[in-house]
């Protein structure tokens, strides 16, 4: 199993901040450029409640993090589409997934 330090992110943003250490990897939520669990951490930061196959993406998640992985989700009050805490507990259940609430 490769380690991969990665991001999935606009260039632009990485290169405006002048950093190096990450390589980009492009992909999407349902086709995650992976192996089968390599990941220690999927964090995700306002962007759960854009997704609209939620379960599907979940999923996806699982099958990236290793037995003992994180995937955390933030999000940001002012969001239009802030998801109240029970929303990600209910998807990540739904997912077959264990959940430690922060």
């Amino acid at each position: 199993m490769s380690n991969h330090r990665g991001a999935i992110q606009t260039p632009s943003k990485l290169e405006n901040q002048d950093i190096r250490n990450i390589k980009l990897i492009g992909g999407n939520a349902y086709d995650l450029p992976f192996e089968d669990g390599c990941l220690n951490v999927v964090n995700m930061v306002t962007v759960l409640q854009e997704i609209s196959d939620r379960n599907r993406a979940l999923q996806e998640i699982k099958r990236v993090l290793k037995l003992d992985g994180f995937f955390v989700v933030s999000e940001l009050f002012p969001d239009p589409d802030y998801p109240w805490k029970s929303t990600p507990i209910k998807l990540a259940t739904e997912a077959d997934s264990v959940v430690n609430e922060v």
